[in-house]
């Protein structure tokens, strides 16, 4: 192919002017306007952070996905250092912007009006005077670039302005992280409320109308007293203002869906008391176990349980524990801040009328002092302001929209609903009744955004708070078979770490086998919580009446109690004697048991079979328990019982006993069958779990498929609530903010019925059993 040659010269010319084009870039990154321009770029950066935040830190609870997690948490800490790094910028810069006062307040007006998210996690709540040092550096170097720049009175008053609703912004987040990590009085309220809550009532009380429960869900906080008459208890020292769960079943305003939240916000209230460390006085009575089995989990005509409305309920709750801990909406409910919600928007609309004069040609608001090093104010600067202005306002309406179309705004306007009531029948002086309009408006305004919200988009009510999807492993599945050479590397990459070390890991923890770890493979995707494991687990509650085992009722009821050998331990009773399990396996981790279970499961699952169709709604709910058993032992094993640490090593073990056997075998399920018909074990392999759940899942195959698997689905439903009950209120806490987990709902659930251990409930037969009608 013919080739044209270059003109003489042509690469001396090319490269003539890429270096001048590169020196020319150079020259204008370092002029006065190339500095003003990337700071410029700093503060539409973190403008744009910050809308983000406002708008989606709160959706991570709905989504448990890396990509989901890790862009809010980048978002989060750059919030905070690029703030930092801006104002150092603007004070350090040599060349000054008359925009920079401005530009720096902004900043602190929007990283404070991030309703959405305060905290990333709950210790984040706990650095208070780190918070407030950092803020206080903020607003200083924000003072100062303001002193060195403004000179005009008009300018001052105006920066005065949007520094007045910066710290109001600031106010309200650090009062949200305080409430967070010490509302130790709000808290005590309710615990020392709920030690005689069951007085209220006398000796009746009725599930079915609500008559009797005096839950609380709003009171007026500042008429809470401490009385020696009570052992220095705190008491509500009024009944006018306060609003329980009675009054709202009897307030006919109502919708259902509003009566439904407010006893989500209430139960709130009892859940968030653990978390402080108070006790549940309501626990043992009679008339708290009614609660849950004969409100939560009652009966339609049909004989049905309303299922859905159960879950629905735990939802909402944990989702106020959730915004109490990583949002400003429970700030903005305990202290309405009504004085600075009516000068926030003045002292909005004050700084955009302000700034457009200012930005107006002739204008001469912002004259700046002679002595600054002051570069001309441009098209693009202008922008910038207005767009930092613009996000503020977006940033506001947004907020209000967010309160009053979610949960929060629902249960403001049904308290309000019941005041109102109350009020009617009650005759007021004028004066009371003017100041009552007035406080009136913002809930009135917050109304007509709920109902029009609730117009244009009806399916946002039935959404979900959390992800509604459960974690799947399973172990057998998971095992790689060994086609590579890769899991020899790993074996010896393991054994050479022990050579290679600078401090002994034996303290910490062992040297573990990498290969095993590889092996034994990841969980898999989450899936969708489906209508049919929601049912089981509720029918299990209902069946059991509140009894925990870890399925030995479920096998005994089914007539499985050849089985009953692999609930307990070897020194326990004997399979016949029918006793459940003892006070030392109440708390005792059930890593053993979960693992026999799950493998038996999943040798079923592997089984060919051919009769399986009438039964595949118990075998999708056998497999779905049991795999997310096994997610919990594998990757939240702090949410089971006893310590996390023995869980930990228990797993291990056992995915090594699974890997040596199953690794270099293709066909599993028939290396399995074949073990067991060759009864090839020794005592010690028949002491290993894993051939202990073979041998189960050998045991369960001898049955007819639908009663095997409606064994395994009772089983798995009554294990899951077993596991539920938990003193670790923080680590449920923290999962609310990666997705949420269904073993979090049992548990809260089961403390609202007094469950808070495992074993036999007992209930004493106080003054109030007798009173139900």
């Amino acid at each position: 192919m013919l080739q044209v040659a270059n003109p003489p010269g042509y690469g001396d010319i090319n490269a003539t002017w890429t270096t001048t084009f590169s020196h020319g870039i150079m020259g204008w990154w370092k002029s006065e306007r190339g500095t003003v321009f990337r700071i410029e770029a700093l503060v539409v950066f973190v403008a744009i952070i910050m809308v983000f935040l406002g708008a989606y830190g709160s959706r991570r609870r709905r989504r448990r996905s890396f990509l989901a997690q890790k862009v809010v948490l980048a978002a989060y800490c750059l919030s905070t250092s690029l703030v930092s790094y801006t104002l150092g910028s603007m004070q350090s810069s040599p060349v000054k912007s008359s925009m920079y006062p401005f530009w720096a307040v902004s900043l602190y007006i929007m990283s404070g009006s991030a309703d959405a998210i305060t905290a990333y996690s709950l210790d984040d709540n706990s650095r208070g005077m780190e918070r407030f040092y950092q803020s206080l550096l903020g607003m200083f170097y924000v003072g100062l670039i303001a002193v060195s720049i403004l000179n005009n009175l008009t300018g001052i008053l105006l920066f005065i302005n949007m520094a007045g609703l910066a710290f109001i912004k600031w106010s309200q987040r650090d009062w949200a992280c305080q409430m967070a990590h010490h509302s130790w009085n709000l808290n005590k309220i309710v615990a020392d409320y709920m030690h005689q809550e069951h007085t209220k009532s006398g000796t009746s009380y009725d599930p079915a109308s609500m008559k009797g429960y005096h839950y609380l869900v709003d009171w007026p906080l500042h008429k809470a007293k401490l009385k020696a008459g009570t052992s220095y208890a705190t008491q509500v020292t009024t009944k006018a203002g306060v609003v329980d769960i009675e009054k709202i079943w009897q307030c006919e305003r109502l919708s259902s869906e509003q009566r439904d939240a407010c006893l989500s916000f209430s139960l709130f209230h009892l859940l968030r008391r653990r978390f402080f460390g108070f006790d549940c006085a309501e626990s043992p009575r009679q008339k708290t176990h009614d609660f849950v089995f004969k409100v939560l989990l009652a009966k339609n005509e049909r004989g049905a349980i309303d299922y859905d409305r159960v879950f629905k309920v735990i939802d909402v709750e944990l989702a106020f524990m959730y915004d109490f801990f990583f949002t400003k909406y429970a700030a903005l409910h305990y202290q309405p801040w009504i004085l600075p919600a009516m000068f926030s928007y003045p002292l909005i609309i004050f700084p955009i009328y302000s700034a457009v004069t200012a930005l107006s040609p002739g204008s001469k608001l912002l004259h700046v002092r002679n002595w600054s090093a002051v570069t001309t104010t441009t098209t693009a600067d202008t922008v910038v302001t207005l767009l930092m202005l613009t996000c503020i306002v977006l940033l506001q309406v947004l907020q209000l929209l967010l309160y009053w179309t979610t949960i929060w705004g629902t249960v403001c306007l049904a308290c309000h609903s019941v005041r109102a009531q109350e009020a009617s029948r009650t005759k007021r002086h004028l004066a009371f009744k003017m100041v009552e309009r007035f406080k009136a408006i913002p809930i009135k305004i917050g109304a007509f955004i709920s109902n029009k919200y609730c117009y244009l988009f009806p399916e946002k009510n039935k959404c979900y708070y959390w992800q509604n999807k459960v974690g799947q492993y399973s172990l057998l599945e998971s095992v790689r078979h060994n086609t590579t050479n890769l899991s020899k590397a790993l074996r010896a990459l393991s054994k050479l770490s022990e050579y290679f070390v600078i401090f002994n890991r034996e303290v910490v923890h062992p040297v573990v086998n990498i290969s095993v770890r590889w092996s034994a493979g990841k969980p898999g995707k989450h899936v969708e919580l489906s209508a049919q494991v929601k049912e089981a687990l509720v029918q299990s509650l209902d069946r059991t009446q509140g009894i925990l085992t870890n399925g030995q009722s479920s096998l005994t009821s089914n007539g499985a109690g050849d089985l009953l050998w692999a609930c307990r331990h070897d020194n326990m009773h004997p399979p016949d004697s029918g006793t459940s399990c003892s006070k030392s396996q109440q708390k005792e981790n059930q890593a053993r048991f979960i693992l026999t279970w799950h493998i038996a499961t999943c040798y079923c699952e592997m089984a060919p079979t051919k009769d399986l169709t009438p039964r595949v709604k118990e075998a999708h709910v056998a497999t779905t328990l049991s795999k997310y058993c096994a997610y919990l032992l594998k990757m939240e094993p702090k949410l089971l019982p006893g310590h996390q640490y023995d869980t930990y090593r228990v797993f291990d073990a056992v995915a090594e006993e699974a890997v040596e056997f199953l690794q270099s075998k293709p066909d599993k399920y028939g290396a399995m069958r074949s073990q067991t018909i060759s009864r090839e074990t020794t005592p010690e392999s028949e002491e290993k779990i894993f051939f202990r759940g073979v041998r189960l899942g050998e045991q369960l195959q001898g049955m007819e498929a639908g009663a095997r698997w409606k064994v395994l689905a009772d089983f798995w439903a009554e294990m899951l609530l077993y596991l539920a009950p938990s003193d670790d209120v923080k680590a449920h806490v923290e999962c609310l903010a990666g997705g949420g987990e269904l073993i979090t709902h049992l548990w809260a659930l089961l403390t609202h019925a007094g469950i808070l251990e495992r074993g036999q409930r007992i209930v004493p037969n106080d003054l109030e059993n007798g009173g139900a009608v």
